[in-house]
C-alpha cells in the first residue's frame, strides 16, 4: 500500500509540474458582462475543461433518465455543448471556427435551456434526480460563465506574441544591463 501511494505522490507531482509550466491562453481581457462588476476569475483554458465536463455529465444525465423525453433533453444539449466546445476557437478544440464570444453566449443559452427544459417538457415530477442534476448543471455553467476570462486563442495568440517576446527580451537585457554597473 507504502508503494502505492509513493507512486501517485510522485504521478501527481509530475502533472502538477506540467501544468506549471503550461501557459494560459492569452489575448485581449475580456469585458465586463453588460457593465456588471463582476471580476473574471476563471481562465479560459479551464474554462474549456468545465465544457466538456459538463457535457459529460449530460450524457450520464441521458443515460440514467427514466423517460424519453430526459434522455432526449439530456442528449441534445450534450451534443450540442460538445459540438460547440469542439469547433470553439479555444485550445482544446478540434476546429477553431465558433468565436470566443459566440462561445459565450451559446454558454448562457446552454445552461438557460438545461434549466427551462425539465419544466418545458414536463419530466421534472418523474425524472427528478436527472432533473435537479440538470438545473445544476444550468446554474452552473452560466456562474461559471459570468467570471470566465474569455480570450481567444488563436494562431496568432496561441503562443506568445511578438510585441511580448520584444517587451520580455528588453526587461532582460535592461536587468542584465543593470547587474554590470
Amino acid at each position: 500500500m507504502e508503494h502505492i501511494t509513493e507512486s501517485a505522490r510522485e504521478k501527481v507531482g509530475q502533472v502538477l509540474a506540467r501544468v506549471d509550466k503550461a501557459e494560459l491562453s492569452t489575448g485581449t481581457r475580456s469585458k465586463s458582462l453588460l457593465g456588471l462588476p463582476v471580476k473574471r476569475v476563471i481562465p479560459q483554458d479551464v474554462h474549456s475543461m468545465i465544457d466538456y465536463a459538463g457535457g459529460a455529465t449530460g450524457l450520464v444525465a441521458a443515460y440514467c433518465a427514466n423517460t424519453f423525453r430526459a434522455r432526449m433533453a439530456n442528449t441534445t444539449l450534450f451534443a450540442a455543448s460538445t459540438g460547440v466546445s469542439l469547433l470553439t476557437d479555444y485550445k482544446l478544440s478540434l476546429a477553431r471556427i465558433v468565436p470566443i464570444e459566440v462561445h459565450e453566449a451559446i454558454d448562457y443559452a446552454w445552461g438557460l435551456g438545461n434549466i427551462v427544459s425539465p419544466f418545458a417538457l414536463g419530466y421534472y415530477r418523474k425524472d427528478k434526480v436527472v432533473s435537479v442534476v440538470q438545473i445544476a448543471l444550468g446554474l452552473g455553467t452560466i456562474a461559471a460563465s459570468l467570471i470566465t476570462d474569455y480570450r481567444a486563442f488563436s494562431r496568432s495568440n496561441g503562443a506568445r506574441t511578438r510585441a511580448h517576446r520584444s517587451q520580455s527580451a528588453t526587461r532582460s537585457h535592461a536587468k542584465r544591463r543593470g547587474k554590470k554597473k
